[in-house]
């Protein structure tokens, strides 16, 4: 038999996991991964005001020319594909097809009307390479899982799916810890979901030596005495020992006994960190109490009072999500049988710490860390092609409530008082006064000795004969011509992400460092007003050219 290729991925708002598969055995050739997003942004809210504001062409185009490098970088015969299944929130996914997409921009029927927007059915679909500017076999099938609506994405159909609570009875909370972070309490199979975005703080971004759960990466602290011994994610992401650190004076007590030398720190480690740091009174929120202001981990990786007071932030949003699902469901923190974990942040991070720090409720007793699942049901749909309309039945079947967090009066009260937390150190028990005034009950106690159930030994438990490759450098380089730019580089000094350099007038943008509608520190300090993000850059045929 000739040899035929499947490839399974996932698009994330922080970036992209694909994997080759033998079809003859369904055995796993080879895994790449990339560390960033290609399109502008820190969320997917930014990459959705990039598509409207940008254009969706462009937005496509950077996401496919992502895509077919992270296809190039499997190794395999691309003219040999014969499967092609992709997983994501509705936003990378309709990106990924060229679609409409201004129907998720949370805009009211009249303005739909009026601006003659005709949302689109995200149904399961089989479409050929050539409809996505797919470089593969032109006669491959490309598999697209439906949504369960247009605001609840294949990914968190992906996550109901493989966590099995929507066919048990039960109240179960499963999200997955990424930057748009999805969440979903399910009664009894009755879903009642939301999305937090939580930001890119909780996948290490926005964080100063923030990364990605990849190679060298800080993933997890734990005591020594006062000391803290580092973990660190070795090439295969299995976690090893790094250094043990006095993180108050940055002096390293035990060196580690590997080669592995930490490059960053993702957002499980920082939780980890703010959690021990809080418990060993080095942390007192917005605070750092060292000669430096700083946590000094090991190889110059180190958290400001600024990256806590983000995660702080982050964190915040998970909590705030599931008081407001909790009192929209009419349940008690008290009530939840089991909570379910997943992503890669939600996969490296110790259950024991989330719990401390809010990002799962504080009485969680039955947790599960249940790995990449966007990527495990794309997998599962390459291996079983039927699978596609079976998720199209289950979806068909799914009742569901979806809470839009940006207008729910709930959630404003709620992470208003998470912001006095983290920003004003407000204490918990006014917190709980807070909460239990407005009605919406108290805070749960911590659970002192929860079950939990790690189901893999990392997020992608197979990597394959070939094994891991990452692609750092995923995005595009946009380049124009300023008009009336007098070359003062204001705008490169500004940018926080060094993502834009100017010379002569001419401004080279790098899409993945790039952190879109959410900054702009480009265009406002500009002294002229002539720097317009928006509108500088049309993408065709893989150049820039001004509008």
């Amino acid at each position: 038999m000739a040899e035929e290729y499947a490839i399974a991925m996932d698009i994330g708002t922080s970036g992209i996991r694909a994997q080759a598969i033998d079809v003859s055995d369904n055995s796993t050739i080879s895994t790449t991964v990339t560390l960033r997003h290609p399109i502008p942004g820190a969320n997917v809210m930014d990459h959705l005001h990039f598509a409207v504001n940008v254009g969706v062409d462009q937005a496509h185009h950077l996401l496919i020319e992502a895509v077919n490098k992270v296809v190039d970088q499997l190794g395999i015969d691309k003219s040999k594909v014969v499967r092609f299944a992709v997983c994501g929130n509705p936003i990378q996914l309709s990106l990924f097809q060229n679609i409409e997409i201004r129907d998720l921009a949370f805009w009211g029927t009249n303005a739909m009307e009026r601006l003659k927007i005709t949302p689109p059915k995200r149904n399961s679909q089989i479409l050929k390479p050539g409809d996505v500017d797919l470089e593969i076999n032109p006669d491959a099938e490309v598999y697209i899982p439906p949504a369960i609506k247009h605001e609840i994405g294949a990914d968190a159909l992906a996550m109901l799916v493989k966590s099995d609570v929507v066919n048990r009875e039960g109240i179960y909370l499963v999200s997955d810890f990424g930057t748009n972070a999805e969440i979903a309490l399910v009664i009894d199979g009755e879903i009642y979901s939301c999305s937090a975005a939580a930001g890119p703080a909780m996948e290490g971004q926005a964080i100063e030596c923030g990364m990605l759960a990849s190679p060298g990466a800080i993933s997890d602290v734990s005591p020594e005495g006062m000391d803290w011994q580092l973990k660190i994610l070795n090439g295969d992401l299995k976690v090893e020992d790094g250094d043990i650190m006095d993180v108050v004076e940055g002096t390293v007590k035990k060196e580690r006994e590997t080669n592995t030398k930490a490059r960053g720190i993702t957002g499980t480690g920082v939780i980890s960190a703010y959690s021990l740091g809080t418990e060993q009174g080095i942390i007192s929120i917005p605070d750092i109490k060292s000669p430096n202001n700083k946590l000094n981990l090991q190889d110059g990786v180190f958290l400001s009072e600024k990256d806590l007071t983000e995660i702080g932030k982050a964190l915040g949003a998970f909590r705030a999500a599931h008081i407001t699902l909790c009192v929209e469901a009419g349940i008690e923190f008290d009530d939840i049988d089991a909570v379910y974990m997943a992503g890669a942040s939600g996969f490296y991070v110790d259950p024991l710490k989330s719990l401390t720090v809010g990002q799962i409720p504080a009485n969680s007793w039955d947790i599960y860390q249940i790995g990449n699942t966007s990527l495990l049901m794309a997998r599962d749909i390459v291996e079983n092609p039927e699978l596609l309309q079976e998720l199209q039945e289950i979806a068909d079947g799914m009742q569901g409530n979806h809470i839009t967090l940006a207008t729910s009066e709930i959630f404003e009260k709620i992470y208003g008082l998470e912001l006095a937390v983290c920003e004003q150190n407000m204490p918990l028990w006014k917190y709980d006064e807070w909460l239990e005034s407005y009605g919406y009950g108290n805070l749960p106690e911590l659970e002192e000795d929860p079950e939990i159930h790690r189901l893999y030994d990392s997020d992608i438990p197979d990597m394959g004969k070939n094994g891991l490759s990452i692609i750092e450098e995923v995005g595009t380089k946009l380049e124009n011509k300023v008009e009336g730019c007098v070359n003062c580089k204001k705008c490169e000094n500004e940018c926080p992400e060094k993502a834009l350099v100017i010379e002569d007038g001419v401004a080279t943008i790098r899409s993945d460092y790039c952190n879109g509608s959410a900054c702009l520190r480009c265009e406002r300090v500009c002294p002229d007003k002539v720097f317009l993000y928006e509108k500088l850059f049309y993408i065709q045929g893989g150049e820039a050219t001004q509008l």
